[in-house]
This record gives C-alpha cells, sequence and structure tokens, in this order.
C-alpha cells in the first residue's frame, strides 16, 4: 500500500462527497493585464536582455551573443572590446581602422623606410 488512503484522496481531499469539482476556485477575474515595465534593451539588437543573457560592456548592456566585432562580426569576450563612435571593435579591427596608419598589418620597423640610413 502507498500509505496514502483512495477513500479520501490524499493531502487535497476536502470532507465534500464524490464531487468531482474541485472547491478551490480562482478568484482572479482577470480584467487587469500584468505590465512588467523597465525591461532592459540590448544596445546592438534593440530587443530585451533577461538576466541570463546579460553583458555589461563599456556601460552597456548586450545579449551575449550581440557582443560582436562591428566590422569582422566576431563574438567577444567583454575584456576583449574596444570602442569608437558608439560601437565595439575587436582589438585587429580597431587597430586596423582607428590605430596609426600600417598598424595591424604585419608592418614592423624593419619594413619601414628610414631615409639615408638603410642605404649605407
Amino acid at each position: 500500500s502507498s500509505g496514502i488512503n483512495a477513500e479520501y484522496g490524499g493531502c487535497l481531499a476536502t470532507d465534500e462527497g464524490g464531487s468531482s469539482e474541485s472547491k478551490f476556485k480562482n478568484t482572479h477575474t482577470g480584467n487587469k493585464k500584468i505590465v512588467i515595465s523597465n525591461q532592459e534593451k540590448c544596445h546592438r539588437c534593440e530587443k530585451t536582455v533577461y538576466a541570463a543573457e546579460k553583458m555589461i560592456v563599456l556601460n552597456k548592456i548586450f545579449h551575449k551573443t550581440c557582443v560582436k566585432c562591428n566590422s569582422c562580426g566576431k563574438v567577444m569576450p567583454a575584456g576583449d572590446v574596444l570602442e569608437h563612435d558608439d560601437e565595439i571593435y575587436c582589438k585587429n579591427c580597431h587597430g586596423r581602422h582607428f590605430g596609426p596608419k600600417g598598424v595591424g598589418f604585419g608592418l614592423s620597423a624593419a619594413t619601414l623606410n628610414t631615409g639615408d640610413y638603410a642605404k649605407k
């Protein structure tokens, strides 16, 4: 035996006879809508961000999958993000687009023209 008296229906039994209708009624009339306000929106896609998918990068809220380079589309961890004109970039693309000319293309001091010194 399972220890539950089938005649009484377990812990939710009532004193009313074998009626199949519950004495527990929902008294909510349903005439008011529940409105959730102040939902946080993703800086990139502008959709609602829930706690499980939220990342704060450069004091802006993003979905984890929206933290990606504006140039190459690479998804990045928060520590690898650089910003320019309110957009986020990976280190490589930021250096290529906004760094000193020649940075990010594999140039080194050995390949730079140093004038007359290089000819001697």
